[in-house]
């Protein structure tokens, strides 16, 4: 390789058009909406990688009724996460069944799939003394990410779910910098947002978005503080045996499928569009693109 240039498009649709005229070789996070049309084409080549991310509804676990289990389990119940999965990550994406990826060593295999049962969750709401219903608000942050390419149609498409057993939901969104802020202070009832780790340590994923230390530091988004769960997330970074360590982990994660504190939703693909000219360019499920090997092969 004798040159490389950085050009930097923030614009998705201009990003694309600059691969498809070769004005560029390699893009990363092409829209999914136009993979299907890329992907035909003889002069590109589509990339793909299971992603160490998760996206997430988060419930702020400090504000009533989301204090109560019985609501937080009701809500995960309302929504349709087969149509999230369709109109969001247009299929570019696995169905969560836990914060952790299916592909982690430590994933729990005997994990309930997500039901969408909404009678089911308006008898829950009975038995939590919210019969009528109630209200509340869906913060969907203002910027795309892998793990949400789209909160703004995700928030819209869960408001919809709600509204179908009886909770009125109001879609909130900020500047981003102003968003996190806020989010760190707690003012939100609920969010959707996310987590890309940058290791396959099943404690980059646990420790960060729901320790106790976690809600000091701002990351935990469902202000969710539990002894029990720390107490086992604890217990895993005191052995070396990864089995012993596994059973820690299977049973977090089957803690958290009780109480709740978040609805773990997809696991996007990693994805990036190549020239078909160009060889030595490998996907990174962590982020980032390796051009150490580039090569222009010419036809």
């Amino acid at each position: 390789m004798q040159q490389l240039v950085f050009d930097i498009v923030p614009n998705n649709a201009r990003r694309m058009a600059k691969l498809l005229t070769h004005e560029c070789d390699v893009i990363a996070y092409p829209r999914l909406a136009e993979l299907a049309l890329v992907s035909e084409r003889p002069d590109v080549k589509v990339q793909e990688s299971t992603s160490m991310n998760v996206g997430f509804w988060a419930f702020n676990t400090q504000r009533p009724p989301f204090n109560q289990v019985k609501v937080r389990q009701a809500l995960a119940l309302a929504i349709n996460q087969r149509a999230i999965l369709q109109a969001v990550y247009f299929n570019q994406a696995t169905a969560a069944r836990s914060v952790l990826p299916p592909t982690s060593w430590a994933f729990n295999q005997q994990l309930a799939t997500p039901e969408y049962n909404p009678q089911a969750a308006k008898a829950l709401l009975a038995e939590a003394g919210l019969a009528s219903g109630f209200n509340m608000t869906i913060w969907a942050m203002p910027v795309q990410r892998l793990y949400n390419p789209n909160a703004l149609k995700m928030a819209e498409l869960i408001q919809a779910d709600l509204a179908q057993i009886g909770v009125n939901a109001t879609i909130v969104s900020y500047e981003w910098n102003t968003f996190r802020r806020k989010l760190t202070e707690g003012e939100h009832d609920s969010v959707l947002i996310g987590w890309a780790a940058d290791n396959a340590d099943p404690d980059n994923f646990f420790r960060p978005l729901l320790s106790c230390a976690a809600l000091e530091s701002g990351s935990n988004r469902a202000q969710w503080c539990d002894p029990v769960f720390d107490r086992i997330l604890n217990q895993a970074l005191l052995t070396d045996d990864q089995l012993q360590r596994r059973s820690f982990y299977l049973a977090a994660q089957q803690y958290l499928q009780t109480e709740m504190p978040l609805v773990a939703l997809a696991h996007s693909q990693r994805i990036q569009a190549i020239n078909s000219q160009i060889e030595g360019v490998t996907i990174n499920p962590y982020g980032g693109i390796a051009l150490f090997s580039a090569r222009r092969v010419q036809p």
